[in-house]
C-alpha cells in the first residue's frame, strides 16, 4: 500500500514538471481530480492545491415555473468551461457528500458546475417534461458571465444520463453542447422494461440472466402501475399477493402490467410490452434516447459498470453502437464502479488498471471543459 501511494506521489511530481504545456496541465488537473473522487485513495492533494470553490443555490426560468440548482464555481477569476450534471432518480439528496465532493472537485479543476434538481425524480417519478428543465438549465449556464460558452457540456448518471442525451439533441441548444458524458445510461426504455421484467440482459443476439437492483424494480413497478386506474392498481396488487380471483376483473392493460411484474421470460416480456396501450408505449418512446440520437451534434463519452445491477451494460453498448459514425464516441467499461460510484473493491493490480482507464476517460472531459 505504501509503495502504491509513493508511486502516486512520484507521478504527481512528474505531472507538475509537465504542467507548463497545455496537455500537461490537463493531465495534472485530471490526476488531482481522479485522486479526489476515488474513495479508495486516502490523500486529497486537490484540496491542498486549489482554493475552496464558491457554492450557492440558483434559480432559473423554465416553461413550468422556476427551476432550482446548485452552482459550483472556481475560486479563481476568469471565464471557464462548464458542465451541467443531472443526477436523475437519485436516492441521495443534494447535500450527499458524494454529490458535494464531485461538484467541488470539478470546480477546483476549473469547471463551473451546475446541478439542477428535479422534484419528480427525487420522488422516483420519471417525467418526459424534465428534458425541458435541462434545456432551460443549460441556457442559464451558458449565459453566466463566468462561463466560456464554447466549452460547455452536459453529464448525467443513470436516468439522468439518458435525459442529458435527449436534452443535448434539442435544436435550441444542440449546437452549443460540446460534449455529453453518460454514466450507466439506458438507450431504449422499452428494451429496459423487457430486461428488468424478465431479469435477462441481451446484446447482439445473446441473452443471459441478470438480477436487477430493488430500486430499478421499484421504479418499473411504480410506472407500470401509474398507467392504470386506481381500481386496477389495487387489482394488480391483490393478484401479486396471491389473490387469483382479482385477475378476472382486470382489463387487457391490467393483465399486461401484471404479467410484466410476475417475472416473465424474455419472449413473454416482449409480447406483454406490445400489449400495453398506445399511451404507455408513447411514454416509453418519449423517454428513450434511441429516438433522439440522430439529432445529436456533441461528442459523447460513455462510462459503464460491467456488472451494473440498476441498468444492464447492454444498454450502454447499444448506445455506443448507434452513435458510431454519427458523432465522436468514447466508450469505457469499468470493473471499479458499483453503478455510478467508483467504490467496488478490486485487487491492487486491477485497481491501478481501472484508475488509469478512468484517468484516460476523464482527461478528455477536462480537456474539453477545463
Amino acid at each position: 500500500m505504501v509503495r502504491r501511494w509513493l508511486a502516486v506521489a512520484a507521478a504527481l511530481v512528474v505531472m507538475v514538471g509537465l504542467g507548463w504545456s497545455p496537455w500537461g496541465r490537463t493531465a495534472f488537473k485530471t490526476t488531482l481530480f481522479v485522486l479526489q473522487i476515488l474513495p479508495q485513495v486516502p490523500v486529497r492533494p486537490q484540496e491542498w492545491l486549489a482554493p475552496e470553490p464558491r457554492v450557492r443555490e440558483v434559480r432559473f426560468s423554465r416553461p413550468r415555473g422556476e427551476g432550482v440548482a446548485d452552482l459550483y464555481e472556481p475560486a479563481r477569476p476568469g471565464r471557464k468551461g462548464a458542465i451541467l450534471l443531472f443526477l436523475g432518480v437519485n436516492p441521495a439528496g443534494r447535500d450527499d457528500p458524494r454529490v458535494v465532493n464531485l461538484g467541488k472537485a470539478l470546480a477546483r479543476a476549473g469547471i463551473v458546475t451546475l446541478i439542477p434538481w428535479s422534484e419528480p425524480m427525487a420522488q422516483k417519478r420519471i417525467e418526459p417534461e424534465e428534458v425541458e428543465t435541462l434545456v432551460s438549465a443549460f441556457q442559464y449556464l451558458v449565459g453566466l458571465p463566468t462561463v466560456n460558452p464554447r466549452r460547455v457540456g452536459m453529464g448525467g448518471f443513470c436516468v439522468g444520463a439518458s435525459f442529458a442525451l435527449m436534452a443535448a439533441a434539442d435544436p435550441r441548444i444542440r449546437d452549443q453542447v460540446a460534449f455529453v458524458n453518460a454514466l450507466s445510461v439506458y438507450f431504449d426504455a422499452r428494451d429496459l422494461v423487457v430486461q428488468v421484467a424478465s431479469r435477462t440482459r441481451f446484446w447482439d443476439g445473446h441473452a443471459e440472466a441478470w438480477e436487477p437492483d430493488p430500486l430499478t424494480r421499484e421504479v418499473l413497478e411504480g410506472h407500470l402501475l401509474s398507467s392504470l386506474s386506481p381500481g386496477e392498481q389495487e387489482g394488480v396488487r391483490k393478484a401479486l399477493a396471491g389473490d387469483r380471483g382479482a385477475v378476472e376483473a382486470l382489463s387487457p392493460h391490467g393483465r399486461a402490467v401484471l404479467g410484466l411484474l410476475e417475472g416473465p421470460s424474455l419472449a413473454e416480456a416482449r409480447a406483454l410490452l406490445a400489449q400495453l396501450p398506445p399511451t404507455a408505449l408513447e411514454f416509453l418512446r418519449r423517454i428513450s434516447p434511441s429516438e433522439y440520437v440522430g439529432a445529436l451534434r456533441a461528442q459523447v463519452l460513455i462510462m459503464q459498470d460491467r456488472e451494473d445491477a440498476l441498468v444492464p451494460f447492454t444498454e450502454a453498448r447499444r448506445l455506443a453502437h448507434a452513435l458510431d459514425g454519427r458523432v465522436p464516441v468514447r466508450y469505457s467499461e469499468f470493473a471499479l464502479f458499483r453503478h455510478v460510484d467508483p467504490a467496488r473493491r478490486v485487487g491492487p493490480v486491477r485497481f491501478v488498471g481501472e484508475a488509469w482507464k478512468l484517468f484516460r476517460h476523464l482527461y478528455v472531459i477536462l480537456g474539453l471543459a477545463g
